[in-house]
């Protein structure tokens, strides 16, 4: 395990140095909102609504079921393995000036494990990418990118951002097959 975590911190540093420009900077602190769950919410409900009415009342309940089951169990484990942030986690080296670490915005003090954005942008766009499975590669391409703005960001360690990224996409199969389930039982 030690090896793993090892591993996680080295991979963190070099991500959150090596891809570092003002350009990329502006970029991923874009990015990053499309993690934050309500504002998510807002932009898939709406983009729904627009498209397709019947879409948006047959599917965008069953997405929004999926970002909170896989929510609420990231905030179950952030509270059982309480890893601290990249921030805390190197504070000792940073403090001794042997090491800086890219962080823009401000310096979170809540709980890593695992990336609750990723868990957001995962469960929506994995729920999308179900609903309409010619995009999926850009849904999930931008569900990636929200992950590597949390790294790049300075905010979470690169197996944080894994971990989020299975929770949000599983429950999303999970609650799909759920869905399907229900409307054989009860027909519209």
């Amino acid at each position: 395990m030690n090896s793993i975590i090892t591993l996680d911190k080295n991979l963190f540093l070099w991500l959150n140095h090596s891809l570092n420009s003002p350009c990329l900077d502006h970029f991923f602190w874009l990015i990053t909102w499309l993690g934050n769950g309500w504002i998510l919410a807002f932009i898939t409900g709406l983009g729904l609504w627009f498209y397709d009415r019947g879409i948006f009342k047959y599917h965008w309940p069953w997405m929004m079921l999926a970002t909170l089951l896989s929510g609420l169990t990231v905030v179950l484990i952030k509270s059982l393995i309480a890893r601290p942030r990249p921030l805390a986690e190197f504070a000792p080296l940073i403090q001794n000036g042997q090491l800086y670490i890219n962080v823009l915005g401000s310096a979170l003090k809540a709980n890593s494990f695992p990336s609750g954005h990723t868990q957001v942008a995962f469960a929506v766009a994995t729920y999308l990418s179900l609903i309409f499975r010619r995009a999926a590669f850009i849904f999930l391409m931008l569900a990636c990118l929200v992950g590597i703005s949390r790294i790049y960001l300075g905010v979470h360690f690169p197996l944080d951002v894994l971990v989020g990224a299975m929770i949000g996409g599983g429950f999303s199969v999970i609650v799909w097959k759920w869905r399907k389930k229900f409307y054989q039982k009860h027909p519209l």
